[in-house]
């Protein structure tokens, strides 16, 4: 395949060759999961048993010490050939597992020994298998400045009460990634978030995922009630309705990862529809020929953009963890950095969209069977445009407001 997307070091490799391996083995089962609106458990759980769970996790704790954002985006590529639905409840562990992978370096670099033995013991569970983390942040009518979520201050930690929506992998995890305001001591509201695990009293995972794609991506509602968080778990991560922008920059990783996971369900959707015409001997059609070099074209242009921005994602972590760094280049600003990752996001998600559709018209009439792979492909790369951080709609404000000189939160 020309253009492909490679990793650029021996650990991205080796989480590639895994996320080829459980791909092909993901694709054999993933319209059973379709047609059945089942989630992926034995999927997760071969992930677990891999080593491919523990991928971004430091090699002393029993990873593969991946650290760049650029070959997790790979792998997620690679993954989403197989299973969207997977992929897509791994992404949220995998970019979790990355931040704190990132957050122990500096908790270590600033003698934060609260926070470096809190996340040791959540890297040592997941390089043994023991730990899957997903992230329930979603909530009607919120974005990633704000969250009807309340916890409250009590002894020794806070009280969480809410309901969250789209919590992608909830079913198999064994910790959730969630946001909330609060107030505190001087009156701020602010808003703070914490990883926290699922079998302690005060959570519900409610059964009620009934997407039109992704169906097999357990997204589910979490309601918290009285659900305890301590001290220790719980992190400020900014004023309540503005951009945490150094945040969304360091962890823009993420982003990214959902971005490859639907150009690989692209590319699914083109090679099995190339192989097709190709069998039967319809590869000679000018309109044929047309469509395919359109969808090369995109695919072509989306693996360049995603390969560019994951590597500036991580030169700009590197460059806003490290101040002493000698490298005296010129380097984005926190918002210009988050905004070329909304640019990549929106325009790779879209394009996916486009070459599935054109996939559709070049199979014809059978494109549209319910039985046709394609209508599975179809309807899981529809939800790429509408995943936040920066769907569609957002992104563009956003973008504009960069480009033209407007702070976001003012």
């Amino acid at each position: 395949m020309d253009f492909e997307l490679e990793p650029i070091t021996e650990p991205g490799w080796e989480m590639v060759r895994l996320a080829e391996m459980h791909a092909a083995d993901f694709f054999t089962r993933s319209s059973d999961h379709d047609n059945n609106r089942t989630f992926v458990h034995e999927n997760m759980s071969s992930i677990r048993q891999s080593g491919f769970l523990a991928s971004a996790v430091p090699t002393e704790y029993g990873g593969l010490g991946v650290i760049s954002s650029h070959d997790c985006m790979v792998a997620m590529n690679r993954l989403g050939r197989g299973d969207g639905s997977t992929s897509l409840a791994f992404n949220m562990h995998l970019f979790r597992t990355l931040s704190s992978a990132r957050g122990l370096k500096q908790a270590l670099i600033n003698n934060d020994k609260r926070r470096q033995t809190r996340l040791e013991e959540l890297l040592k569970r997941v390089g043994a298998g023991k730990a899957i983390i997903s992230v329930a942040n979603s909530e009607p009518g919120a974005d990633i400045r704000t969250s009807s979520s309340i916890a409250k201050k009590v002894d020794g930690g806070w009280i969480l009460n809410g309901t969250k929506t789209f919590a992608t992998g909830s079913p198999s995890a064994d910790y959730l990634a969630v946001r909330a305001q609060y107030v505190n001591d001087h009156g701020e509201k602010r808003m703070g978030s914490a990883i926290v695990p699922v079998n302690r009293k005060g959570i519900e995972i409610l059964d009620n995922w009934d997407g039109m794609g992704m169906r097999g991506s357990g997204s589910h509602d979490v309601v918290f009630s009285d659900y305890f968080i301590t001290d220790n778990e719980f992190d400020d991560i900014g004023e309540y309705g503005k951009f945490n922008i150094g945040f969304l920059a360091t962890s823009g990783g993420a982003t990214l990862g959902l971005s490859s996971i639907f150009l690989g369900i692209a590319e699914k959707a083109h090679a099995t529809v190339v192989g097709t015409i190709i069998s039967r001997e319809r590869h000679r059609h000018a309109l044929i020929q047309s469509l395919a070099a359109e969808n090369e074209i995109d695919m072509s242009a989306s693996r360049a953009i995603l390969s560019r921005t994951a590597v500036a994602v991580d030169d700009f972590y590197r460059a806003f963890t490290s101040p002493a760094a000698t490298d005296s280049s010129p380097r984005p600003t926190p918002f210009q950095a988050v905004k070329n990752m909304a640019c990549t996001k929106k325009f790779v998600m879209e394009k996916s969209c486009d070459i599935v559709n054109r996939c559709i018209t070049m199979s014809g009439g059978s494109g549209f069977l319910g039985s046709n792979v394609l209508s599975r492909l179809y309807r899981d790369v529809r939800a790429g445009p509408l995943m936040q951080p920066f769907a569609s709609m957002q992104a563009m404000e956003f973008i504009g407001q960069v480009s033209l000189g407007v702070d976001p939160n003012e």
